[in-house]
């Protein structure tokens, strides 16, 4: 059955000025990375997280991948990352020749926090990444002044969190570099493409240079450095830039999306939602619930019963630990709390364009199974 209801964004695109701006570019001939789209997105990124430096990049993947490298991270450095997450960021601390250190989560926030982060230190961490979640901000103040005590550099893998804020600020505002994502179904996309924000404008031309196969910026085929084709296009760019120019409107029905979930499902036994926390704002690019008691064991039934009725929903990340590819990233620690969040956590649908009539649908299905 197809699904009638989806569970990532999939905002409307080249409607407006996506085409507009697409076609201009095509028309102008330049369709690489040579055109003035991809400066523009990078300024209207700039103003709208409130950052110093931008830099946009081919992927959340290359955004990360480029964030290591600007900050001089090498082989036999140690970076923390959380156990339950997308691959990417353990990808790109593989391929840095780094080695990741596996940390378990939170159990009510699925992230990292200082007191998980403190037992995964050592003499040999020269960065650690914060991943945002499903858009959950993580607390980052006692995170930055551990961090600063040790001489840590912190990344902020934001691929899921633009628009979530802390006390004001935009997430990837907090440590040294913040990296975001464009996918297809992210908040803002560009099909495929990334962003990369610095405090530090060292990084920052460090990274720009990388970007682009390390060559001078002053002597054109002049190779200062071993680097990385990791270029946006001027036509992946024009999407951006007329993205960024609604990106509040994506933004706001995401939030009212999670706010209908919330209206329908709180107070609803053994069902937990999202968690909140004063002075912050998530900006639920998934939203997710968690199954507690007898129901945990009843996950994979509650899913067929919405998959039956044309709702498409999704598990939870698994844990980095338990899959073929990181069997080497040996560690004695039991993960308990990525496992159990793995298992009984289900993803619902998260489009903006769901409206509160649909929402209520799905709402009524787990209510009633849940008294089932």
């Amino acid at each position: 059955m197809t699904p009638k209801y989806k569970i990532p964004l999939v905002n409307p695109m080249l409607k407006n000025n996506e085409l507009k701006y697409v076609s201009q570019a095509v028309k102008s001939g330049w369709i690489s990375s040579q055109g003035k789209y991809v400066a523009q997105f990078e300024k209207k990124f700039q103003r709208f997280v409130s950052s110093n430096y931008s830099l946009a990049v081919s992927s959340g993947t290359t955004a990360l991948q480029l964030a290591l490298a600007s900050i001089g991270i090498k082989k036999d450095d140690e970076v923390i990352v959380p156990n339950l997450t997308f691959a990417s960021p353990v990808n790109t601390i593989v391929h840095s020749g780094a080695k990741p250190i596996l940390c378990d989560v939170d159990l009510e926030t699925y992230c990292l926090n200082e007191e998980l982060i403190r037992k995964k230190i050592t003499s040999k961490t020269k960065a650690i990444i914060i991943v945002h979640l499903y858009g959950y901000p993580v607390f980052m103040k006692n995170i930055m002044k551990l961090c600063k005590r040790k001489n840590i550099f912190i990344i902020e893998d934001c691929a899921e969190a633009l628009g979530s804020y802390s006390k004001n600020k935009h997430v990837g505002t907090f440590g040294d570099i913040g990296t975001f994502s464009f996918f297809s179904n992210k908040t803002v996309t560009t099909g495929e493409g990334g962003m990369i924000i610095f405090k530090n404008k060292k990084f920052y031309k460090e990274a720009k240079i990388l970007r682009d196969h390390g060559m001078s910026k002053v002597k054109k085929y002049w190779h200062e450095k071993i680097g990385y084709n990791y270029r946006m296009t001027n036509l992946q760019a024009a999407i951006g830039v007329a993205q960024m120019e609604k990106v509040n409107i994506l933004i706001k029905k995401k939030c009212k999306m999670g706010n209908i979930y919330k209206k329908y499902l709180k107070n609803l036994n053994l069902i937990k939602l999202p968690p909140e926390r004063k002075n912050s704002k998530n900006s639920y690019w998934l939203y997710s619930i968690r199954l507690a008691g007898k129901l945990i064991n009843k996950k994979e039934i509650l899913m067929k019963r919405l998959e039956k009725k044309g709702i498409e929903t999704r598990n939870c990340f698994y844990p980095i630990n338990i899959m073929p590819a990181y069997k080497d990233l040996k560690t004695k620690d039991s993960f308990k709390n990525s496992k159990l969040l793995s298992k009984m956590t289900i993803c619902l649908p998260s489009s903006c364009d769901l409206n509160d009539s649909q929402i209520k649908n799905v709402a009524k299905i787990i209510k009633n199974f849940v008294k089932s």
